[in-house]
């Protein structure tokens, strides 16, 4: 009883000097003079004996029904409870009855502004004022922001760590995202924007906290490299997001209709539109490309090879080992014999020598220096099977650059305009592929015979035009090409003559006199004997690629009935029909034209 007696006046001593402090003296007699501002004050413990949820608990029992937040807080007895509340979370007295109010609302995770005006007996829009006070408990990481409904509904939780937290009569430290290691990090990153993804928290909290993991983990290449980018807030959430699949899967591709689940539909809209438009920061600043290659219209991207190793290497070593899509790695070429006419040889000899790391410095530096252009195109021409593309790989390995291969037969797309942005995107990829390598990577248009001959006149279709503005676009990247740039075609006589003139090297590939075809032949099946590899060569007249085909099939003959010689009644039926098969061609030729 002593003991009641002595809080009960302890208590109100202390509302007493509140009240003088905050409302004056003169006020402060008045205000005891009423017995009602008194009846709600704790009769059974000390202010200072009472722990967080117990003054939560008195403030959310006398608030509740009591009308709005700003109202109420008014209100000596709300007040005094409120500031002392604030005072131990560093936080305002109206903040203090808000977080009052949500945490008796717990363990609901979608508390809405009209449940909070329900408890409090207040309007919606009482609730809507206090906003910026909301936002504040939410910035302290009081509350996590939830948007529903394309981003109309917005609502509230209680994270668990804050219950535990205040469960233990403390305020929410912040978290210690210090010394991670890469997985570590990786996994917490993805648990945040999988929760952003579904809708746990807001595009804020997800940017606060990642942000404050990779700032707390700088020993990481990662979070340097991630910082060095200076992203805005919807690409640091689109990268990491990138990042994040990557780590779990290195073909991770981000979708076009993934933009509408990470963000609102004008956001998303508008972040997509920067990407079909290869105007995005993330795209701009070469951290991602797209998935499709050289394709520009393709609806997938992914990291760039040069970000991939930045980012990720230290943490997934298998980027290391990783192709990039559509290169050919000089290192990864196949030693090969090939066998020229003395023209073609001398030509290709010559080619090699310049395409040297040193030689080809030199000769970019004289042509930059007398005012001409400094970019390298070739044509290789001839007859389909005569080494055309091979003697590129094979020039690439030993000059050790790597190879941006293109089909060119790709590049048309059924959407209008769209195979010239094909075209286009080309010669971006190679360019910041230049960038990425220390030397020069070749350029390789193969089967570019469809853009390279004579540009149409007198245009009536759509179709024709699309096929002028592919050639026109072609001829100007050439122009200002500063790389190396090979075409290969099967075309001879009908090459446009602008094209001809931006072809610094013609080497034409004709097909094997019987001498080289005997060495072919010889190099394709090496236990061929002489007399053998002479018959062959002087009875047929096939190219390269024939002869290479007739050897596969012998050696898969081989392998399929367990031997190591050659039949030579395998050999000469594989080469009548082959023989058959190239008549065949050639009367389809006749018959369409070509």
């Amino acid at each position: 009883m002593l003991n009641n007696l002595k809080s009960e006046v302890s208590m109100e001593k202390k509302f007493s000097e509140w009240l003088a402090e905050n409302y004056g003296k003169t006020a402060a007699k008045s205000l005891k003079g009423n017995q009602k501002c008194f009846e709600s004050l704790s009769a059974d413990e000390d202010l200072n004996d009472m722990c967080l949820m117990e003054l939560m608990e008195h403030m959310a029992n006398m608030a509740e029904d009591n009308g709005s937040p700003k109202q109420q807080i008014k209100r000596p007895i709300i007040a005094f409870y409120a500031t002392e509340l604030g005072n131990r979370l560093s936080i305002t007295p109206l903040q203090a009855l808000l977080l009052s109010e949500f945490v008796n609302l717990y363990p609901d995770d979608s508390i809405e502004t009209k449940q909070l005006a329900r408890s409090l007996g207040c309007s919606n829009l009482a609730i809507m004022s206090c906003y910026q006070d909301i936002a504040a408990l939410r910035d302290k990481k009081y509350l996590s922001e939830r948007r529903y409904n394309k981003n109309k509904v917005v609502c509230y939780q209680i994270p668990i760590r804050v219950i535990t937290a205040f469960q233990a009569n403390q305020d929410v430290q912040p978290q210690d995202y210090s010394n991670m290691s890469g997985d570590m990090l990786m996994d917490e990153l993805f648990q945040v924007i999988s929760s952003y993804r579904n809708d746990d928290i807001d595009i804020h909290e997800a940017y606060e906290t990642t942000s404050a993991m990779v700032n707390a983990n700088m020993q990481l290449g990662f979070c340097r490299q991630i910082n060095e980018y200076s992203l805005s807030r919807e690409g640091w959430i689109l990268l990491l997001y990138v990042c994040t699949g990557y780590y779990y899967s290195p073909k991770f591709t981000l979708e076009a209709d993934e933009f509408r689940e990470l963000f609102d539909m004008r956001c998303g809209l508008a972040q997509l539109r920067l990407f079909r438009s290869n105007k995005h920061e993330l795209l701009t600043k070469g951290i991602l490309e797209p998935a499709g290659g050289e394709l520009a219209n393709a609806n997938e991207w992914t990291l760039s090879h040069r970000a991939a190793l930045d980012l990720m290497s230290e943490i997934c070593p298998v980027v290391l080992t990783n192709a990039r899509p559509g290169v050919i790695e000089a290192e990864n070429i196949t030693e090969k014999s090939l066998f020229y006419p003395t023209k073609t040889a001398l030509q290709v000899s010559e080619l090699e020598k310049l395409l040297s790391p040193e030689k080809f410095q030199n000769v970019q530096e004289s042509l930059e220096a007398h005012g001409m252009r400094k970019g390298l195109a070739c044509l290789f021409y001839g007859t389909p099977g005569t080494g055309k593309t091979e003697t590129v790989l094979q020039i690439a390995r030993k000059t050790g650059r790597n190879i941006m291969q293109v089909d060119m037969s790709q590049m048309r797309d059924k959407f209008v305009g769209e195979s010239e942005k094909n075209v286009k995107q080309i010669f971006t990829r190679y360019r910041r592929l230049c960038k990425e390598s220390e030397k020069a990577p070749i350029l390789l248009l193969n089967e570019a015979d469809a853009l390279l001959g004579v540009r149409l006149t007198n245009v009536e279709h759509s179709v024709d035009q699309m096929e002028n503005t592919m050639q026109n676009i072609l001829l100007q990247e050439m122009e200002n090409l500063e790389g190396i740039l090979i075409a290969t075609t099967n075309l001879t006589q009908n090459l446009d003559g602008a094209f001809d003139r931006r072809f610094l090297y013609k080497v034409e590939f004709l097909k094997p006199t019987a001498e080289e075809s005997r060495h072919i032949w010889q190099a394709m099946l090496p236990t061929l004997s002489d007399d053998n590899a002479r018959i062959l060569a002087g009875k047929y007249d096939f190219s390269g690629g024939q002869i290479e085909n007739i050897a596969r099939k012998q050696v898969v003959s081989n392998i399929l009935h367990d031997s190591e010689d050659l039949d030579m009644s395998l050999i000469s039926s594989a080469c009548e029909v082959e023989r058959l098969n190239r008549r065949s061609d050639e009367r389809v030729r006749i018959a369409g034209f070509c």
